[in-house]
């Protein structure tokens, strides 16, 4: 599929998407229907790559799908992106333990280092409990993070850390506490899961220390490293739930909302600034998630030295902060503050953007720790390793 027919099958799913939007927060897990019609587009190999049998989309494309979805329903695009994340990790395993992953629906996981991975001749013997598993009620395959054991004991540091390892598993093999029940991005299906003790050949596995990464399909926005590269969807989602946001709140506006003694909302000054002034910063925050990531790769892709490469995922890392946390999280808040009782009743999209986008926004991913490290060359200062 072209990238704009890919981009078109995202818009294609909005009315789907609207219609199921209550029973997914409702149930805590994106509906059936709509997994259904994600899957028969064949979005959710949005990021895998080609060589696997993936789509391979581009940046600008992944930005333009993730977001499409997200408009509609923030639930539905956070667990989405997460799903075609896990696609995108498919990259760092060998090609042939890979493909067998990339021929199932759909993958999600945690994969900060939670689990054990005792060593073992060919490969690894997992298991642990995780947390945040976003898209798993329909997930087909499920991943984790793990520290190396060896010999009963952490296995020694390499290069000042911990030898840490990522895996996938077919998801029958994961437990699924269906414990998801939360303020805000309530249909995301982010349970709680346990994989016990079960043996994962070395070639299904990676190092998850990577920032700026070698990758073993696909082409060079892999090399962004599993973080980087998974702020581009997870960017796009916030940019869709604000763009919906200052929809609503225009809405709400044109439908004629006044407060006793003041101007008709949309007559005020004040509220037209503010108004034009977050939609201009979405706008801007859409053009600049597409430049900065896009430079980094076509640097990644020139073969530049690791440390110019490395330099350029640290400044997008930096821009997802801003972009995330600074740009749709305040776009939201004015929405939905501007929107009085309209937006705390329910049903209201307001209150559920508002909602999604205060705990997506919390991801530990948008640590503003980002800003410190991209700041430190600046400073003279060394920048912690990835």
């Amino acid at each position: 599929m072209s990238d704009s027919a890919l981009i078109q099958a995202a818009l294609d799913l909005r009315d789907v998407i609207e219609a199921n939007a209550d029973d997914t927060e409702a149930n805590c897990t994106m509906a059936k229907p709509v997994v259904d019609a994600i899957d028969a587009s064949g979005l959710f190999r949005l990021s895998t790559p080609k060589e696997i049998g993936g789509l391979e989309a581009d940046v600008d494309t992944v930005a333009a799908v993730c977001e499409a979805i997200s408009f509609a329903d923030g639930a539905t695009g956070w667990a989405f992106t997460q799903n075609t994340i896990s696609g995108a990790y498919l990259s760092y395993v060998e090609p042939e333990a890979a493909k067998p992953f990339a021929a199932k629906r759909a993958g999600a996981g945690h994969f900060a280092p939670l689990g054990i991975a005792h060593e073992e001749e060919g490969g690894y013997r997992v298991s642990g409990s995780w947390q945040f598993a976003s898209g798993s009620g329909h997930a087909e395959f499920m991943g984790g993070g793990a520290i190396i054991m060896r010999d009963g004991a952490p296995a020694p540091m390499e290069n000042g850390k911990l030898p840490l390892v990522g895996f996938f598993v077919p998801a029958e093999l994961a437990n699924l506490k269906g414990n998801w029940d939360t303020m805000g991005l309530r249909g995301t299906g982010s349970y709680d899961y346990e994989i016990p003790e079960t043996f994962v050949e070395t070639a299904a596995t990676w190092n998850i220390n990577m920032g700026y990464a070698p990758h073993k399909s696909g082409g060079a926005a892999y090399g962004l490293g599993p973080q980087a590269y998974g702020s581009i969807g997870s960017c796009s989602w916030a940019i869709g739930v604000a763009s919906r946001a200052l929809h609503e709140i225009a809405e709400i506006a044109k439908a004629g909302r006044t407060r006793m003694g003041s101007l008709p909302l949309r007559e005020q000054p004040e509220f037209q600034r503010n108004l034009g002034l977050h939609q201009t910063a979405v706008e801007a925050a859409r053009i600049q998630l597409r430049s900065v990531f896009n430079e980094a790769v076509e640097l990644i892709e020139s073969g530049a030295p690791d440390e110019e490469c490395s330099a350029a995922v640290r400044r997008s890392k930096s821009h997802a902060n801003y972009i995330v946390k600074s740009v749709a999280k305040s776009a939201t808040i004015f929405a939905w503050e501007a929107s009085g009782s309209a937006g705390m009743r329910n049903p209201s999209l307001l209150q559920r953007c508002f909602r999604d986008i205060y705990i997506g926004a919390g991801h530990q991913v948008y640590d503003d720790r980002n800003y410190c490290e991209f700041a430190k060359p600046a400073l003279g200062i060394e920048p912690a390793p990835f």
